[in-house]
């Protein structure tokens, strides 16, 4: 029976909820705008700070759940239990069974709406997510019986060797995405003609950022990198 996973726990395995319904709503654009006297039209601030990437608000997600009992008692028991496992518990993984590659990070921030039929029940249910939906899996880590051939790539994301200066290629196929870079020892890499100093250990350069598709990481120093990321979607 199809769906969802929250909170660790499964709407069908885990209480018998049967998905009635769901609306995944996009994110809108967050916008900065500013008119000054006698304009047409009006100045667009919104990615200044970005270096041109959008920024995004908040999406809400809407699912409509069906709580089949045999009594009215266990159906408060379930409802009970229910409550808990969506409502007493801050931002989580929300990932739905006909998505499994990716979770939405969610959290239920108002009480859901209940609707009682005689010993049956039906609960809508606003997820309130970060605008991206993010992969369950680092990139290069999935199983050959898993890949997307429309949109994933097969590469090796676990460990390179880095002797001298060393072109590390890497791809990408979602949005803007800064990696993590473990090194064994420290070295420097270069991105875009721009040179970032790495430390023994992990390494997030705010500064370095993935873009879609090919991108070239020239490593000069001697040990083992690996490189970890996961792609983000709307």
């Amino acid at each position: 029976m199809n769906g969802i996973t929250f909170n660790g726990k499964h709407s069908y395995n885990d209480f018998g909820l049967v998905l009635e319904e769901k609306k995944i709503n996009p994110p809108a654009k967050t916008k900065i705008l500013d008119t000054v006297p006698y304009m047409n039209s009006q100045y667009d601030f919104s990615t200044v700070g970005t270096n041109g990437e959008q920024v995004y608000g908040t999406r809400i997600i809407t699912v409509k759940l069906a709580l089949l009992c045999y009594s009215m008692e266990q159906l408060y028991i379930v409802y009970s239990q229910v409550l808990e496992w969506l409502v007493d518990v801050g931002q989580s993984q929300l990932i739905f069974d006909f998505m499994p590659d990716f979770y939405f990070l969610a959290e239920v921030q108002e009480a859901p709406s209940w609707d009682e039929f005689v010993d049956n029940g039906e609960l809508s249910i606003n997820f309130v997510c970060e605008p991206f939906k993010y992969s369950t899996s680092y990139m290069g880590d999935d199983l050959w019986d898993d890949i997307n051939f429309l949109t994933d790539y097969m590469q090796d994301t676990n460990e390179f060797n880095i002797s001298g200066s060393t072109t590390i290629t890497m791809y990408n196929n979602g949005r803007l995405k800064a990696p993590v870079i473990n090194c064994s020892s420290a070295m420097t890499v270069t991105f875009n003609n721009q040179t970032y100093n790495l430390v023994q250990g992990d390494n997030k350069l705010w500064g370095l950022k993935l873009r879609n598709g090919k991108n070239d990481l020239v490593f000069s120093g001697n040990g083992t990198v690996k490189i970890l990321f996961r792609w983000e979607m709307l």
